[in-house]
């Protein structure tokens, strides 16, 4: 080892240059030009040229990224402009008039037909269902009653001295557009889109808040369970537990209304939201659940009814049954068989939180009727 370093230093001292008389590119370039076998040049050769074709290669990536972008951004831009003239802004569907009237009074309050049509507009945006020659009877009679009950409840609310602050309203505002998807302050754009003013929607929020209160503070100290009634229940549950039975929800609209009932069926059919369609539209007590009408046991229904329900399969929705002059549809929810279904037993706390929540709406709807029988309402329109 010794002797091949020495060999090198004479080689070295035995130059006939100078290093400052050296030029390194002539050099690198006689070396390149003579296709020099020398690891050195070899290495700065291939370094260089691994150098610019990465650089050409970082090159052509970013300019097809680049490339790319616009592309997406085209084909966005593109479908933003499809979606929006596939979806036209909402043009309101004209159910209570032009003009400035009178369309009804509630205890003397008066509700104009401008009221009505903005809380058209509003049911046409909170439930999805678009207004339409088939289905604007029942949605007029809908939204007049909905108006009427949020005066009755305001009303109520006032003689019981029950108010809601301001900034529980504003709560409650921005709940909703949280609950929704929607950005803080953005939902009253989307009022403007449909034409509903803002007051009218805090308006029904205001209504909805005091409601609360007056069942809580007139239902809360009537609601009581009593180890009889649990008692009572489990019995029952047991017995349900051992016997087949059908969960069904229903729509019943009165005979005189229904000139659109075939459409209505058609809808519901391919709706999965029968329990909203329900809630708004059935003219049956158990419309604010949603028309559900629990657990039926064969034979308890009406016999129309009874053989309605008995040929359906779990999610079907059945054609419209009339009955005692009034037209059912009805939606098998769930089919229960006990030797295959059979569950475990509920709790004690769980059957009372049951019938206490039972209760509570029973009293509840009572209540709503009681101020509705007692309320001087004039229509007229």
């Amino acid at each position: 080892m010794k002797k091949i370093c020495l060999s090198l230093v004479c080689l070295v001292i035995a130059l006939p240059v100078c290093a400052q008389d050296m030029n390194m590119s002539d050099i690198d370039r006689e070396a390149r030009s003579a296709g020099s076998k020398s690891i050195m040049f070899r290495r700065s050769a291939e370094a260089e040229m691994m150098r610019r074709a990465q650089e050409e290669a970082e090159a052509k990536a970013k300019a097809e990224a680049q490339a790319q972008a616009r592309s997406q951004a085209a084909a966005q831009a593109k479908q933003k402009t499809q979606m929006k003239r596939a979806q036209p802004a909402y043009r309101p569907y004209n159910l209570f008039g032009n003009g400035w009237k009178v369309a009804a009074t509630v205890n003397g309050e008066m509700v104009s037909n401008k009221d009505l049509q903005e809380r058209a507009n509003l049911f046409a945006l909170t439930t999805g269902i678009q207004i339409n020659e088939k289905n604007k009877k029942m949605v007029a009679e809908r939204v007049l009653q909905n108006t009427i009950d949020e005066k009755i409840k305001i009303q109520e609310a006032e003689r019981q001295n029950i108010s809601v602050s301001e900034e529980d309203i504003r709560e409650a505002y921005r709940n909703f557009e949280r609950s929704n998807g929607v950005p803080a302050g953005k939902f009253a754009s989307v009022l403007k889109q449909y034409q509903v003013s803002q007051e009218v929607f805090l308006l029904q929020i205001k209504a909805n808040l005091l409601w609360n209160k007056l069942t809580s503070r007139r239902l809360g100290m009537n609601v009581d369970v009593s180890g009889r009634e649990v008692d009572d229940e489990f019995s029952r549950i047991k017995k349900d537990m051992d016997t087949p039975k059908y969960m069904v929800s229903e729509i019943v609209i009165k005979r005189k209304d229904a000139d659109h009932i075939d459409e209505l069926v058609d809808v519901l059919r391919h709706d999965p939201r029968f329990e909203l369609y329900a809630a708004q539209f059935s003219q049956a007590a158990s419309a604010p659940s949603g028309g559900k009408l629990g657990w039926v046991e064969p034979g308890q229904l009406a016999q129309p009814l009874d053989v309605a329900i008995k040929g359906l399969k779990e999610g079907q929705v059945s054609n419209a049954i009339l009955y005692r002059n009034e037209y059912h549809i009805l939606k098998m929810d769930k089919i229960y068989n006990p030797q295959k279904d059979r569950g475990d037993m509920p709790t004690e706390e769980e059957v009372r939180n049951f019938i206490k929540n039972r209760k509570t709406d029973e009293l509840a709807n009572k209540y709503i009727r009681d101020l509705r029988n007692r309320a001087v309402v004039e229509k007229k329109f």
